[in-house]
């Protein structure tokens, strides 16, 4: 059998129409925090799940927990993005936050989140003195330990996705190992079959 034939066998055996069942549902586990689309969630793990061609139980589990580090790393860039609008949002409103209330700065943070500056939000910078940007400036020196508390969390994740990809790979070649293996020993059976067949037709051919 050639290389091409023997790498299209062990692809056939390897690729199963259906992944395993996922640890995580079969546990009960909740993967999101409230208030996360569990749709987008459910979508990302089904791709990486898909894109990983994670088909076993182990390689399913890896994967989940895979997608779990990418979705902590997500979930601390929106925390410092959040961290630094909350910041600038105080700021447009330091002063009259406490005489009249949290409706400007509650429209400031919400605006600013949303990635957009409307009529109101530009009134309360340049009241304040700002410019977006020299608003988001002093945000971010202000809150720069926090936020180097969260970056050094996504490099602990990070670090953890290192291992994971690491033993999915182990994981991964095992299995095409062992598949391997038994598709040779397949065809060293089927060798040996035939070898065995020419042998008994020469022995009848001696025989006559």
């Amino acid at each position: 059998m050639s290389q091409q034939s023997l790498s299209e066998s062990i692809q056939s055996i390897s690729i199963e129409d259906v992944a395993a069942p996922s640890l995580t549902r079969v546990l009960g586990l909740v993967p999101i925090l409230p208030g996360e689309p569990a749709d987008l969630y459910r979508i990302s793990l089904e791709t990486l799940i898909e894109e990983l061609g994670a088909r076993s139980v182990l390689q399913v589990y890896l994967a989940e927990k895979i997608h779990e580090c990418l979705w902590w790393m997500r979930r601390y860039e929106e925390q410092k993005r959040a961290t630094i609008v909350a910041r600038m949002a105080w700021l447009a409103d330091e002063i009259g936050f406490s005489l009249r209330g949290p409706s400007t700065q509650s429209h400031v943070r919400d605006t600013l989140m949303a990635n957009m500056v409307d009529s109101k939000t530009e009134q309360a910078l340049k009241g304040k003195g700002h410019t977006i940007e020299s608003m988001r400036q002093e945000a971010m020196e202000h809150k720069r330990e926090e936020l180097l508390q969260l970056d050094q969390q996504i490099a602990l994740q990070t670090k953890i996705l290192a291992g994971l990809q690491a033993t999915y790979e182990v994981a991964v070649n095992r299995k095409m190992n062992v598949e391997r293996l038994q598709l040779q020993n397949a065809l060293l059976r089927r060798d040996v079959e035939g070898i065995e067949v020419v042998a008994e037709e020469l022995s009848s051919n001696d025989e006559r």
